[in-house]
């Protein structure tokens, strides 16, 4: 894993050194490329962490938010979740989730997010849970402090980022071609920075081979707030006829390890 993430730094670091196009932007209420996202799912409610139920798991359900597609698993060891770990890096279908990850003796705070396939929901109500008490004595402050730093505890305000689409699904080498990402600020405070970053990739993986095409900075996106950035890219020349694929990375802050990506398939035609 270690391997796998000090790879992922150098790809993007290197891909993002004299290859890319940079647009610095501070996202203003009517910019002419960011449109505000127009409606969301609903919020997810009854939350419900399991209270001492398991010893190797903590059971999360929730109610199935109308709209919904899909939904992810955030939780936090403190109750004003000054720090929030991703538990389920995927977006999942069910309401319901097992935490194998959770460590006995600490009390996580459970939430959940929504999304429909175009944006999020807002962060769902905050509930407890914790694996069944074994009788050994309860982490100290300083052991708890130092766990909750080992998935970030300084509070990490990143963006969420949803499914890349463009007007059409075929074109031809070196054509202009807009794409367009619903990015979500789930937290109630603003970001700071984030670079958007698109690769074009012959794969759909990450990796050495990808082309960026281009980087974009967003700053001061408000608290909650969902935005549908649009970007112009130009594909590169020369290419096969065949399937390719668009990968664009938000990294907030330019912390490449809280990195979110989306990806969306296109086809080049002679």
């Amino acid at each position: 894993m270690l391997q796998q993430i000090l790879l992922t730094s150098l790809v993007l670091g290197s891909l993002a050194k004299g290859m890319a196009q940079v647009d610095t932007v501070k996202i203003e209420t009517g910019a002419p490329n960011v449109a505000p996202q127009v409606s969301a799912p609903q919020t997810p409610r009854e939350i419900s962490a399991s209270d001492g139920i398991y010893d190797k798991f903590i059971l999360i359900r929730w109610e199935a938010s109308e709209q919904a597609l899909a939904y992810k698993v955030f939780r936090s060891t403190s109750p004003q979740a000054s720090s929030l770990q991703e538990v389920s890096n995927v977006w999942q279908k069910s309401t319901w989730l097992c935490d194998y990850s959770a460590l006995p003796n600490v009390d996580y705070y459970y939430t959940v997010v929504a999304n429909d396939g175009k944006s999020n929901s807002k962060m769902g109500p905050l509930d407890k849970g914790f694996l069944r008490k074994s009788g050994a004595v309860a982490i100290e402050a300083s052991e708890l402090l130092a766990e909750n730093e080992a998935f970030g505890a300084q509070r990490q305000i990143f963006l969420l980022i949803g499914s890349v689409t463009t007007p059409n699904k075929t074109f031809r080498s070196g054509e202009n071609i807009e794409v367009s990402t619903p990015i979500q600020n789930i937290f109630d405070q603003a970001t700071l920075l984030t670079e958007l970053r698109y690769f074009f990739s012959e794969d759909g993986v990450l990796d050495w081979n990808d082309k960026l095409l281009k980087t974009k900075t967003l700053s001061n996106i408000p608290a909650n707030a969902q935005l549908q950035v649009k970007e112009q890219l130009v594909l590169p020349t020369n290419l096969l006829t065949g399937t390719y694929y668009l990968i664009v990375v938000s990294s907030t802050e330019g912390q490449i390890l809280s990195s979110k990506t989306a990806l969306s398939t296109i086809k080049i035609k002679d």
